[in-house]
């Protein structure tokens, strides 16, 4: 089994830190996903995985649900089990 090492939110500091609470405050959600976590130590990456997450679920005149949807049907065509 693979293993990555990361920074929890709750030990995260400095630069990781900012990040966290940034995603915080896009998603509304005091825990970070896994997936976000895998780039706990390389906070600008980070930083921009969420933002792209923020654009493409958060913003735009599609109801999110709708947003939602589309993600799920291209991640199954995927094969995607995340």
């Amino acid at each position: 089994m693979a293993y990555i090492k990361t920074i929890s939110p709750a030990k995260a500091t400095g630069e990781t830190r900012e990040v966290y609470t940034y995603g915080e405050a896009i998603t509304g959600f005091s825990v970070a996903a896994n997936i976000v976590q895998l780039f706990s130590l390389r906070p600008e990456s980070m930083r921009r995985m969420i933002r792209s997450w923020e654009l493409s679920m958060w913003m735009g005149e599609q109801p999110r649900a709708k947003r939602e949807l589309l993600a799920s049907a291209v991640s199954r065509y995927n094969d995607c089990h995340y």
